[in-house]
């Protein structure tokens, strides 16, 4: 016997995918934020290296190492997310981070090497990087979390909180150490 459809519906439950998820315009949302910052993230891979390499800081390199990581971390994360909803996982290119990677090429350019100064404005340009990284990973889980897309929620939340965990990183660098050196130099 033939199962209904509702019936295949129920019995795939268990993992969301494209096929029974509902078509919302929410979800069309979802997915088109979704690759977008699948994007960012994937553009990161060239941006952190770049200002690890400008950096003369120790300490910031070091932050700037270890967000590599996280951020190669994350990029598993949204593929499983692809995965689950049954799609390919696709990077959208966001003129946001094109944007910011310009101003961060243009500290670099605009401040001597190995300098206080120059530390300080690959701060501001990676800050500005992981505010727009908790901005879409904070609303993605929440969109999640309306769309009822618990496994993604949970994904998404680790990524916001190690973007945020980053961001304080970066904060205390700065007061602690960073501005105080530029200030005299």
């Amino acid at each position: 016997m033939e199962k209904t459809i509702d019936q295949q519906k129920s019995d795939s439950q268990d993992i969301p995918d494209s096929q029974n998820m509902p078509d919302s315009h929410l979800r069309g949302l979802f997915m088109d934020e979704l690759k977008e910052l699948y994007g960012a993230e994937k553009h990161q891979l060239h941006v952190l290296p770049l200002l690890k390499k400008a950096a003369s800081s120790q300490k910031l390199q070091n932050v700037l190492a270890s967000h590599l990581d996280d951020t190669r971390e994350q990029i598993r994360r949204l593929e499983a997310v692809f995965q689950k909803m049954g799609v390919e996982a696709e990077a959208r290119t966001s003129e946001a981070i094109l944007g910011i990677t310009r101003e961060a090429e243009n500290v670099i350019a605009g401040t001597q090497r190995e300098t206080a100064t120059r530390d300080a404005g690959i701060i501001v340009a990676t800050q500005k990087l992981e505010h727009y990284e908790i901005t879409s990973y904070g609303s993605l889980a929440q969109h999640a979390r309306t769309l009822e897309f618990d496994d993604f929620e949970e994904a998404l939340e680790t990524s916001l909180m190690e973007e945020k965990d980053a961001d304080d990183l970066l904060t205390a660098l700065a007061e602690n150490y960073i501005n105080d050196e530029a200030k005299g130099e």
